[in-house]
């Protein structure tokens, strides 16, 4: 007992003894400007980055998400046992164009005509479109939606996607259907 009250004078001496101030050198405060800025100096530009890591990002989940839809109407269209050049299958979101089994990008079964994204992704109701007898252009606040007889792309741009190359795209031809991504320009 005696001991832990003999450590608390002693402890309470020294500190009482000091008479150093409190506040920072002109050196500390130098050098922790200087930190500071390199500190800023390499994370800011990770910062400014995120926005195009952000884009990329979502561009891979349409793609994963498109692949994914048609996959699955595929598989519909093989367990209903329709896969002729030109079906018509009802689908959960109404009737829809099939061909060899997958769904086209442009269907004609319902009038007006339905697009691939439109129908099977449910982005909600765009904010502007543009369209004629064979494309369709739809934007939804940063994303845009492309759309024809062959391509339906969905990512960030204008138009058809092409010249902004941050997109993904689901290609449906007689032959085949073939997915791609493109993230250069995001």
């Amino acid at each position: 007992m005696d001991f832990t009250v003999s450590k608390i004078k002693i402890w309470s001496k020294s500190n009482t003894g000091s008479k150093r101030n409190s506040g920072f050198t002109l050196i500390e405060l130098v050098i922790t400007i200087i930190v500071l800025g390199v500190l800023s100096a390499t994370a800011v530009p990770r910062f400014i980055d995120l926005k195009d890591d952000a884009k990329k990002e979502t561009v891979e989940n349409f793609h994963g998400t498109l692949r994914s839809t048609v996959r699955l109407l595929h598989m519909k269209s093989q367990i209903d046992n329709i896969l002729g050049d030109d079906a018509t299958i009802a689908t959960d979101y109404g009737d829809y164009q099939f061909s060899r089994g997958y769904p086209k990008t442009r269907s004609e079964a319902t009038t007006p005509t339905a697009y691939f994204i439109e129908t099977f992704l449910e982005l909600g109701v765009p904010v502007d479109v543009i369209q004629n007898n064979t494309t369709r252009t739809a934007t939804y606040a940063e994303i845009t939606v492309y759309e024809d007889n062959i391509y339906s792309r969905i990512g960030y741009g204008t138009g058809d996607l092409l010249n902004d190359t941050c997109y993904a795209e689901y290609q449906h031809t007689i032959e085949t259907q073939v997915f791609s991504l493109k993230t250069d320009g995001c």
